[in-house]
């Protein structure tokens, strides 16, 4: 249990985590967070710097939670691999290039080792991704009106669409969601780590691992409806790591969760197997 927590807490070494959690909050607000009827998209900072209350209060579809969800969009599905790992990734680099991993391993054997190292990129990655999203809330509902603010008739409306809607719950689902995206983005991350050691490479992989598995999985999917194929269908979709964000529907994110765990334990197999059969000096530059 020690080591578990040393790891997590060289991962989450305060500059960088404060730095990533900015970071998250910042790409956020570049989400895209209302269309208009005609068509025109506007970033949630843009609504953030340039709307008015009244004309928020127009729209029941511009409260506080609804902006609040739209937070996460194709900018930070994209970078949200290089800001959650960053810390994760450059301690390791520095560990394998200084030996100081040669010292880990001989106050542990390779699988406490190893088994720290899983569990820190997992804890890390969902901690950096929920902290720095629960920022972005800060900012959205400090500028966004509560969904009780709304005319009888808008509020009506909403109940209709969201009949159990309930704000204070609502939030805490979507936290734990947040949580566990978190730790599904940081499993690249975690591959990565396995095979390299330059610090360049660790932090522009992942984000690139993550963009070939959502074209191959968009690949996938418009095949299988295209030819009716609902087996392929549901578990392509299952590999849509944003499915994690979805608690409430239990199939995709069962199969979704399941899928981001057996990535993690093949990459803490082949850790173990490299430290065993190479030892502590594994890993390409």
């Amino acid at each position: 249990m020690r080591e578990w927590y040393s790891e997590i807490k060289k991962n989450l070494y305060l500059p960088v985590f404060l730095l990533s959690c900015l970071g998250v909050a910042l790409i956020c607000c570049f989400s895209e967070g209302y269309m208009s009827i005609n068509g025109k998209h506007y970033t949630i900072m843009e609504l953030l710097l340039f709307l008015h209350r009244e004309t928020m209060l127009a729209e029941i579809s511009l409260n506080r939670y609804e902006i609040w969800k739209q937070g996460i969009g194709t900018w930070s599905q994209l970078l949200f691999p290089l800001l959650l790992s960053i810390g994760y990734l450059v301690m390791l680099s520095c560990e394998k290039k200084t030996g100081f991993n040669r010292l880990l391993l001989t106050r542990e054997n390779n699988i406490k080792y190893c088994v720290s190292k899983l569990l820190s990129a997992m804890i890390s990655g969902g901690i950096i991704l929920l902290c720095g999203y629960l920022l972005f809330g800060l900012i959205v509902y400090m500028r966004f009106p509560a969904v009780q603010e709304y005319s009888a008739e808008q509020l009506d409306y909403y109940m209709g669409i969201h009949p159990d809607f309930h704000e204070v719950l609502w939030i805490g689902k979507r936290c734990v969601g947040i949580f566990l995206y978190g730790m599904g983005v940081n499993v690249f991350a975690y591959f990565v780590s396995v095979w390299f050691t330059d610090q360049y490479i660790l932090c522009c992989l992942p984000i690139m691992l993550k963009y070939i598995l959502d074209r191959a999985v968009t690949k996938i999917v418009t095949d299988a409806m295209s030819h009716d194929w609902d087996t392929l269908l549901t578990l392509g979709s299952s590999l849509y790591l944003e499915n994690l964000l979805n608690i409430d529907m239990p199939v995709s994110f069962g199969l979704t969760l399941l899928f981001v765990i057996l990535l993690y334990l093949c990459g803490f197999f082949l850790m173990l197997y490299c430290l065993t059969k190479r030892g502590e000096d594994y890993g390409f530059e």
